[in-house]
């Protein structure tokens, strides 16, 4: 049976909690190198990338690229600072794509 590569990318206090699941974790040092780092991820396999909400929102025009496709799924989780509603946007075009209206 072949494991599921998962990553998780973001501030290293929030993303360690993905290796007691059995996720690769890659802490963000530089900004400058999350774009490059994601589409490493994907090239290399990883199914499941978890990523904090604040790093995510640096790296929107990648999420959206990969926002319907089965594979990669890309997770948006909340992250350290200021709480934004990205995540909550990309959740509500995604279920309007998905049903055709917003439920929320």
């Amino acid at each position: 049976m072949t494991r599921t590569k998962i990553a998780a990318v973001g501030e290293k206090d929030i993303i360690l909690i993905f290796k007691g699941i059995g996720a690769d974790i890659f802490p963000v040092v530089n900004i400058s190198e999350v774009s490059s780092l994601i589409k490493k991820l994907i090239k290399e396999g990883y199914k499941i990338i978890f990523i904090t909400e604040t790093i995510a929102e640096k790296v929107d025009s990648i999420i959206k690229q990969y926002l319907y496709s089965v594979f990669p799924s890309i997770v948006i989780i909340p992250g350290l600072g200021e709480k934004s509603s990205y995540a909550v946007n990309i959740l509500k075009n995604a279920i309007v794509k998905a049903v055709g209206s917003d439920v929320f």
